[in-house]
């Protein structure tokens, strides 16, 4: 199954062609956004970041379907 994933700020990879900000992925069925995470290899604290599915803020356990867009971001705070 296929999705879009877009990193936002300091997820953003960098390759030999550049710096990556969009992925589009195949990922097994029943997937969760977990398991994308995982699967991106993301290290990056889960209560810091904001996980986004078709403009909709989500949980890790939320399934993922044929087609989502997925934004990944780290939650920003100040003060």
């Amino acid at each position: 199954m296929k999705v879009d994933v877009h990193l936002h700020t300091v997820l953003q990879r960098q390759t030999p062609e550049g710096l990556v900000r969009q992925l589009a992925l195949t990922v097994p069925p029943q997937s969760t956004v977990n398991d994308l995470l995982a699967q991106l290899a993301i290290d990056f604290p889960l209560d810091s970041l904001l996980l986004v599915v078709n403009g909709r803020l989500v949980e890790e356990n939320h399934l993922l379907q044929e087609g989502d867009k997925i934004n990944l971001m780290p939650a920003i705070s100040g003060g």
